[in-house]
């Protein structure tokens, strides 16, 4: 998902990139309360039939299912920020707060967009200047990465 914002002071545009997430954390833990006591209800049951063996793989039935939503809902906090200001293109990554900056200098910044050779490979997008490079909005849509390479590119042609 691409969130546009408006220019302030001494910017000429910024774009916040972060995955499509179908669930909260709130909602997650509720799906996850859910299908656990099911799984525990039913190894409970054949506890009490005389198969005391199923609990054990309910349990852990249980645990796989809270693991992997976590992980998933991990990776979908993931944020890229596009700034750009008069003179520099800024592009920060991050969970909560950013972990990742590098500034590119607007003047010799190049926008990448490549596509894949084979029809059901992604596109690639990114950001490059002198040398260095760095790939922008791995996780969203082709057709997404697109529109956003096409305002990248008008935004830093802008006012160059």
């Amino acid at each position: 998902m691409i969130s546009t914002y408006q220019a302030e002071a001494g910017c000429d545009g910024k774009w916040v990139i972060k995955p499509t997430r179908s669930m909260s954390w709130r909602e997650a833990k509720l799906f996850i309360a859910l299908v656990s006591a099911v799984s525990l209800g039913i190894g409970l049951w054949f506890l009490s039939r005389g198969y005391p063996f199923v609990l054990p793989f309910s349990g852990l039935e249980a645990l796989a299912v809270g693991i992997a939503f976590y992980v998933v809902l991990r990776d979908g906090e993931n944020r890229e920020v596009i700034t750009i200001f008069a003179h520099t293109v800024v592009v920060e990554k991050g969970r909560r707060e950013p972990n990742f900056h590098v500034e590119f200098d607007r003047t010799w910044v190049k926008v990448v967009l490549t596509r894949s050779l084979r029809q059901w490979y992604p596109s690639r997008l990114s950001i490059t200047s002198h040398g260095r490079s760095t790939e922008l909005g791995s996780f969203l849509t082709n057709g997404e990465r697109e529109a956003l390479a096409t305002a990248l590119i008008n935004a830093i042609e802008k006012n160059r």
